[in-house]
């Protein structure tokens, strides 16, 4: 008799979410953090979305678990091109479950506006999330050097200067906000 390796399950959990509504996500994908968000301290668990259903672009939406109106609009910094100077303290790492601070994927909150040259984001108070353990975290650091508004404008402008190659993918990211298309593109101009 030959013996069968079985596969465990993963049990889904159904998540009520403000941009898509009830969805199933395995209970793996959930994020607890370490320590609340500043701001937040009712609140632990969330799950980590594509801002669109069409590709996994630099935007994400961190959904709350536990409260389906707080949803916050995230940005994947490194996958944008911006290379920001994070000093992360071993205790961080140590906090996530992370062996080192390759296993963490950094992410930094995102205002949105109606207005395409109002939306930035925070790169003084970034999130780490170590895909690994489930475990997440937003640290704040005292470096002036990092913007606590950096302009979405700015970003694809640095970016694209440092590429000289195609515009980045940020500088014509759409994205749904309660039903309201917001694009970060700049308006072009009437022709005619």
């Amino acid at each position: 008799m030959q013996a069968v390796l079985k596969e465990p399950t993963v049990a889904n959990v159904s998540v009520n979410t403000l941009a898509q509504g009830t969805i199933s996500v395995p209970e793996t994908d959930l994020i607890t953090f370490a320590q609340p968000l500043v701001g937040f301290d009712h609140l632990k668990r969330f799950v980590l979305l594509p801002s669109s259903t069409h590709s996994k672009g630099p935007l994400w939406w961190l959904q709350s678990v536990e409260e389906v109106q707080v949803t916050f609009c995230l940005l994947d910094v490194f996958a944008t091109g911006l290379d920001p100077d994070f000093e992360l303290a071993p205790a961080d790492i140590k906090d996530l479950g992370a062996a080192d601070a390759a296993e963490l994927a950094v992410y930094t909150m995102v205002v949105l506006d109606h207005d395409p040259a109002k939306i930035r984001t925070n790169l003084r108070a970034p999130i780490l999330l170590c895909r690994a353990t489930g475990k997440a975290k937003q640290v704040v650091f005292t470096d002036s050097a990092l913007p606590i508004q950096c302009f979405f404008s700015e970003i694809a402008a640095r970016v694209t200067a440092q590429s000289a190659h195609a515009p980045s993918a940020l500088s014509r990211m759409p994205l749904t906000v309660g039903g309201v298309q917001v694009s970060t593109a700049k308006p072009q101009p009437a022709r005619g």
